[in-house]
């Protein structure tokens, strides 16, 4: 695989497109130093980027969360986004958007830093969350042990590069131990979510997943969530404790990279080989969705 800082093409940065070995930033960035940077990912489908609007939404909203502005209106961004996607020829593919405060200051307080956004994409990335037999097998989660801090901890609303760390540490373990994922908790003790990705399980023909008290709001949780309404599939929101893994016939985790993704194991505990129709409905939706040929209408989370 070719790392990201040796690939050809172009990344829109600051307002213009430019070389993809030019979109460099300063190490003394304070975006770097103090994790004030926030990002977003989109899938592309057939050369269309999937709910742009929702995501450009929740990167703005994330900016201000950490107390600064993207510094161009999202139509601007809607714009350049489909002039990245277009300019690589992406059929299929991986957008990645990004604003974070520039290197005037080194320090923690920062009020009058610049800002900086950029947007790059790619071909849809390979890894586990795209290969057939993970769709056939499913994947397992260790349950992590570290967990997501609560709303009165840290800015856990935005998709802020800084609530990704433990997600980081988190993963790395679990892959140590043999698992393909970790398995969340918030600091309750309540089941949060996976590294990346939301959880829902199934129990009964019926979805349960946990609130988002201690998550960001998930785009592709909220498609889940329509489909399900709309295909006459119960779903219970709510407090799920670490014991509810074993009485659910079923698990899958969602996210935009990933799309939805059978759970086969947590823990110790199995699932069943089979047990995944509710699944097997919602990615057949969801993929539908996706395209354009769905009539699921999806709530802005």
């Amino acid at each position: 695989m070719v790392p990201f800082d040796q690939r050809s093409g172009h990344i829109w940065y600051d307002g213009a497109l430019v070389d993809w070995a030019d979109a460099t930033l300063h190490v003394l960035t304070h975006g770097l130093h103090y994790a004030s940077s926030v990002f977003e990912g989109l899938r592309v489908y057939d050369g269309v980027p999937f709910m742009i609007r929702e995501h450009l939404a929740r990167l703005a909203a994330s900016a201000r969360i950490l107390d600064f502005e993207v510094p161009f209106p999202e139509q601007e961004l809607y714009e350049a986004t489909l002039e990245v996607v277009g300019k690589a020829g992406i059929v299929d593919g991986y957008i990645r958007m990004n604003a974070w405060r520039g290197s005037e200051v080194i320090q923690t307080a920062a009020l009058h830093t610049s800002v900086h956004a950029s947007i790059a994409a790619w071909e849809t990335p390979a890894g586990y969350y795209s290969a057939a037999d993970a769709l056939q097998t499913g994947i397992s989660l260790q349950t992590a042990r570290y967990r997501r801090p609560s709303a009165d901890s840290a800015p856990i609303k935005s998709k802020a590069a800084g609530n990704y760390m433990i997600g980081t540490v988190c993963k790395n373990e679990a892959l140590r131990a043999g698992f393909d994922d970790a398995l969340l908790l918030d600091t309750d003790g309540l089941i949060a979510e996976s590294t990346g990705a939301h959880v829902f399980f199934v129990r009964d023909g019926a979805l349960h997943t946990p609130t988002t008290r201690a998550t960001i709001d998930g785009i592709t949780r909220a498609c889940v969530l329509a489909i399900a309404e709309h295909l006459g599939i119960p779903c219970v929101v709510g407090d799920l404790e670490p014991a509810f893994v074993a009485s659910a016939d079923s698990a899958f985790i969602c996210g935009t990279a990933l799309e939805l993704l059978p759970v086969a194991r947590i823990d110790e505990h199995s699932y069943a080989p089979g047990e995944h129709e509710v699944f097997t409905q919602l990615l057949a939706e969801y993929r539908e969705l996706t395209r354009g040929r769905s009539a699921v209408t999806v709530a802005r989370p």
